[in-house]
């Protein structure tokens, strides 16, 4: 566990912008790095955790919906001006259009799921 928490610590520290995106779930719920570590450090579904660790990245298709709507509604709740998406010739979007066509799962959110599938596998990479 003291291995796990260490390299958590340094993702975040070398990662601050990825430090609250979701990468796993654990009882249910969907988890960020930042989450994670508070999780271990206070001894909280440890084998979960460490579980989420080791398969962030390489997660069943229904977790990655999962995570990625998660991802979305989290964006949302953040204050200030929200970020516009924008993808190669195709309007931009904003957070509230991304998380629609996530819940759709149509072709839009299933470009935007592979996107999000490549960003924790990204994490998962520098996490290890």
């Amino acid at each position: 566990m003291a291995y796990q928490i260490q390299k958590l610590n340094r993702f975040i520290a070398n990662n601050p912008a990825l430090a609250d995106i979701p990468f796993g779930i654990v009882r249910g719920r969907s988890i960020t790095p930042r989450e994670a570590l508070a999780m271990l450090q206070r001894g909280e579904a440890v084998s979960e955790v460490v579980a989420a660790m080791s398969s962030a990245g390489m997660d069943p298709i229904e977790q990655d919906w999962a995570l990625v709507e998660d991802y979305y509604r989290r964006l949302l709740q953040l204050p200030g001006p929200r970020p516009k998406i924008y993808t190669f010739g195709q309007p931009e979007m904003t957070i509230e259009n991304a998380l629609a066509h996530v819940i759709a799962k149509d072709a839009k959110g299933q470009e935007l799921l592979r996107s999000y599938q490549a960003l924790t596998r990204e994490m998962a990479r520098r996490m290890k």
